[in-house]
């Protein structure tokens, strides 16, 4: 699998991004995935897009590939701030989405560009099919 998109800087793309991912893995031809992997993997493209969104305010490129049985997904945006991970209270709406990505990820990151970053990151197993 890979999969590449740009999206517009728009609040539907946050959808739109979910639901490509959500049919790339559940129509895998080599390969089986989890549906608990499935939904990790949309909640936290959910998660990047929207902050690349919010914050960022550029367009969005995803890449999600599987190599060796590990999703990896990729959100680039235009902008050269690197994100870091908020306490927020217990009654904020907002500031949980890296914090997520670190619970829910086998290993994340950030890698800057001349155009601005990508936030990376992993989730694994994924079970190769046999035959």
């Amino acid at each position: 699998m890979d999969l590449r998109t740009v999206l517009p800087c728009d609040a539907s793309s946050v959808g739109v991004a979910r639901r490509l991912l959500r049919h790339e893995l559940t129509t895998l031809r080599h390969g089986y995935v989890d549906a608990d992997l499935v939904d990790a993997a949309g909640l936290l493209v959910s998660e990047l897009v929207t902050n690349a969104i919010v914050h960022a305010r550029t367009d969005v490129a995803l890449r999600a590939t599987i190599r060796r049985g590990v999703l990896r997904i990729e959100v680039a945006d235009g902008s050269p701030v690197v994100p870091t991970p908020r306490r927020p209270s217990g009654l904020a709406g907002t500031g949980r989405g890296l914090q997520l990505v670190d619970r829910l990820s086998n290993r994340w990151g950030v890698q800057k560009s001349r155009g601005g970053k990508t936030i990376w990151f992993e989730l694994s197993p994924i079970e190769q099919a046999v035959g």
